[in-house]
């Protein structure tokens, strides 16, 4: 082979081989682009997960804090129930003294030997409601003539009266501690004759005929 020749053959040998270092480009080229796309895939369905357990422990975190805040309210609760209530077993220990000195200051003694005794006993008495009003406590005495109410007064019997469920008379104060009632004022509530009741409903129907 001459030297013209062989100079005229490298140039063809050099175009046959472009192609084919092309073709490894592009190849090289693909599987790169396969690669990021797989990781692009992989990082997505990370970042998804992610996402979801992000708003996992968000719900975890306001649902703690929801129970926390809960809890400290219910502790709170019972810590002022605690203080408000805190008297309740010494004023039961009280009623019953608290009903002698009723007793005992119903009847003013005329002696004037005992008049300075009933007046200092009589202050004393006086000090210890105020005390318990301090604390709170409320005196159910009812007047005479008032309306029955029996969510604070127990009616121990009753008597004839022009009205039914009027107090006739007061036994025994009641006492409540805030909105625990403690006990119930005793009294003796009135009630209409049955010769009245009957006269007064066919008094009514009479009315209602002429109607």
């Amino acid at each position: 082979m001459s030297e013209k020749e062989k100079k005229e053959k490298v140039p063809e040998e050099k175009v046959e081989n472009k192609p084919e270092k092309g073709t490894d480009e592009v190849e090289k080229l693909k599987k790169e682009c396969e690669e990021w796309k797989k990781k692009f895939q992989t990082a997505e369905e990370n970042f998804e997960k992610a996402d979801k357990e992000k708003e996992e422990w968000k719900n975890r975190y306001y649902e703690t804090y929801a129970d926390i805040s809960n809890l400290r309210k219910q502790v709170q609760r019972e810590n002022d129930d605690f203080k408000k209530y805190a008297s309740q077993s010494l004023v039961e220990e009280l009623i019953p003294t608290l009903d002698s000195f009723d007793m005992a200051v119903k009847n003013k003694p005329t002696d004037p030997a005992l008049s300075n005794y009933f007046e200092g006993f009589n202050m004393i008495h006086k000090k210890l409601l105020y005390t318990l009003k301090q604390l709170s406590v409320v005196i159910i005495d009812p007047e005479i003539g008032s309306e029955y109410n029996p969510h604070e007064m127990q009616a121990y019997s009753t008597i004839d009266g022009e009205e039914d469920n009027k107090v006739a008379e007061v036994f025994t104060k009641g006492y409540r501690l805030h909105d625990h009632l403690l006990r119930p004022a005793g009294v003796i509530v009135t009630q209409k004759k049955q010769e009245e009741k009957k006269e007064e409903k066919a008094s009514n129907d009479s009315k209602e005929e002429s109607k």
